[in-house]
């Protein structure tokens, strides 16, 4: 189905939302092969410190990501959308959102607690502003490492949605976030209008 302007997302959050995909998809394998290698070791250490950089830039983006969604305006549903597709779709909306934040956050409270690297790409370090404190380093690891089975469950979910929507239904639901080139920039999806709900 073809989608013009007036339905797409801005480019700004159609550009935020891949960047998040393919980092969030490289965080998350990385932190499932790093689960499977014994501590200590390398590459599993150095593949940590980009887990956890990924997380942070993660974090920043969907900072600017809610922002964003919170000075724009959602384009409308396409009507085909029954009540139970949106419901599951903003439910899984709102879960993606939470990991997004509750991830990086529990990472860091592991990380800076437990006295462990908090490292940015090898550029420079974080502020530890929790240090040497078990119950919060433990509190960390354990919603961690729970949270990844939640982070799992979403994102699979998520892509089966878009692929029944762009393989079964063909609404055009993906082409509303799809990247494009071409003149939509100086179109209706650049005007930027008050919220109505969340994506």
């Amino acid at each position: 189905m073809p989608v013009d302007a007036t339905t797409a997302y801005l480019p700004l959050l159609r550009r935020i939302h891949w960047a998040t995909a393919v980092l969030f998809i490289a965080a998350m394998l990385i932190g499932l092969y790093c689960g499977l290698q014994p501590p200590g070791t390398s590459p599993r250490r150095e593949l940590l410190e980009v887990h956890k950089s990924l997380g942070m830039t993660l974090l920043f983006l969907s900072v600017l990501r809610l922002m964003v969604r919170l000075a724009t305006k959602a384009p409308p549903e396409p009507s085909s959308f029954g009540f139970l597709v949106l419901l599951a779709a903003r439910l899984n909306h709102v879960a993606l959102y939470a990991i997004l934040f509750a991830m990086p956050l529990t990472g860091y409270a592991f990380s800076s607690a437990g006295g462990y690297s908090l490292k940015y790409f090898w550029i420079f370090s974080w502020p530890r502003l929790v240090a040497d404190n078990p119950v919060i380093a433990h509190a960390g690891e354990v919603s961690h490492d729970m949270l990844a089975w939640f982070v799992y469950a979403a994102v699979a979910l998520h892509i089966a949605a878009t692929l029944w929507h762009a393989v079964v239904m063909r609404d055009g639901t993906l082409a509303r976030m799809w990247p494009r080139s071409g003149n939509l920039s100086s179109q209706t999806t650049d005007r930027v209008q008050r919220p109505e709900r969340f994506t």
